[in-house]
């Protein structure tokens, strides 16, 4: 499916003037829709896309009309909103498309030129989530969380915080306090707020501090509350002295983190709405959860892997998997970057994992760094690669030297590129 966009629209204006202000114009002209539910807010580093569709599936399990709102897409806009698993149709996208089109031409501006793709989807759903009475909806920030076009919402219940680092830096702050600050941004009065384990301590202080002067419900656990079993299911002890035992389809050790994050937050739902726990709902929500591009295994036979780890801890994160996972097995991996990324110190990572490495590059003219700027980083940390500009090539190579377990990580672009030719050929 192809994008549902012009051709002459940007895909970002971040920063670019008070964005929000224009945003607030805009939804006050469609009757402000997103005043039509109750709202979940959730920004952070690495962790959000994972979180929100917990929290999402979970609130369904109750009977509830639940949407969600993530970023990025693969193949088309429709992808980032659904209502309870279902992704809006084509039909119904442009229809609230040209709704938006008309409010946005009534305030005197050019809606293909002067507003971003991702201004004009988040703009669609809070239309189609009204439209359709959803109870609940799950807002995931796409960039930051202050001048995010998400953060054009009137209020939200809860802001969930993920694990916060350093990504972005371009745009968002030059160290981990400048874009941890950013990300209170959402944060609202007296609303619960919750955030995961294993946050630097600056990252904390910070939204501690937020959280505070909002008069919010502040719910923190420093460390995972969930621990993964032998049988591959997860513990969750709550407070209270409840546990829960769960079995979560998505794959990865840091998901320890994001179930602990999304069970926080469940817990923190239920005592506010008067319920008790309940385990079956829980595991029938998360079981078979699976998300494109994380940790995705898109074939058994040969075993190939997708993970967008696209800056340093989401590396980090993947690494730790890829060693629990394969131990001292060797893998082979095909991996390419942006050029805004810290390439450099994710390289220096990478090279502790017994791989050979076919390198590449993402499908995104501009800002891809080229497979040749690439290879030269690995030749500085002394490592020998194989090289393909073009990366369904490289997926070719290996696929006919038989090349398995393989990883294929970096870039969402890159797994974009790749993905559907994989699936196309399962």
């Amino acid at each position: 499916m192809a994008s549902d966009f012009s051709n002459k629209t940007p895909a970002m204006l971040y920063g670019q003037g008070d964005r929000l202000a224009l945003l607030r114009r805009l939804l006050n002209r469609l009757g402000n829709p997103d005043q039509a539910y109750r709202i979940i807010h959730i920004a952070g580093t690495n962790g959000k896309g994972s979180t929100a569709n917990m929290i999402a599936c979970i609130l369904a399990e109750y009977d509830l009309r639940v949407g969600l709102f993530t970023s990025p897409h693969l193949f088309s806009e429709c992808e980032s909103i659904q209502v309870n698993h279902k992704m809006i149709d084509k039909t119904a996208f442009e229809r609230l498309l040209d709704q938006v089109y008309q409010a946005a031409i009534l305030e005197g501006l050019n809606p293909e030129v002067d507003l971003s793709q991702f201004e004009l989807s988040f703009l669609v759903a809070t239309l189609y989530y009204a439209h359709l009475a959803c109870d609940w909806v799950v807002f995931e920030c796409g960039m930051g969380g202050a001048l995010d076009a998400t953060n054009a919402i009137a209020s939200s219940d809860y802001a969930v915080f993920t694990k916060i680092g350093l990504d972005h830096l371009n745009i968002l702050g030059h160290n981990l306090s400048e874009i941890t600050r950013t990300k209170s941004g959402i944060m609202r009065p007296n609303q619960t707020v919750i955030v995961a384990p294993n946050q630097k301590q600056e990252a904390i202080d910070i939204l501690r501090e937020r959280s505070e002067q909002l008069a919010c419900h502040w719910v923190y656990s420093p460390k995972p509350l969930a621990e993964i079993q032998p049988d591959r299911r997860y513990l969750v002890r709550l407070a209270d002295d409840c546990t829960l035992q769960v079995s979560l389809g998505l794959q990865g050790e840091y998901q320890v983190e994001n179930l602990t994050t999304a069970c926080l937050w469940y817990q923190a739902w239920l005592q506010e709405e008067g319920l008790i726990v309940d385990e079956k709902r829980v595991n029938h929500a998360l079981r078979d959860l699976s998300l494109p591009g994380r940790y995705e295994r898109v074939s058994q036979s040969p075993l190939i892997i997708l993970d967008a780890c696209h800056n340093m801890d989401a590396m980090e994160a993947t690494i730790d998997t890829l060693k629990q996972e394969f131990k001292n097995q060797k893998i082979y991996i095909i991996c390419g970057f942006l050029k805004d990324k810290d390439v450099n110190s994710m390289v220096k990572v990478l090279k502790e994992l017994k791989a050979d490495f076919i390198l590449t590059q993402p499908d995104f003219p501009g800002r891809a760094l080229e497979v040749e700027d690439l290879a030269v980083i690995f030749d500085k940390e002394s490592v020998s690669t194989l090289q393909f500009k073009n990366p369904l090539e490289a997926v070719n190579y290996a696929l006919n030297a038989k090349l398995q377990p393989l990883i294929i990580l970096g870039s969402f672009h890159l797994i974009k590129c790749v993905r559907l030719e994989l699936l196309s050929d399962a």
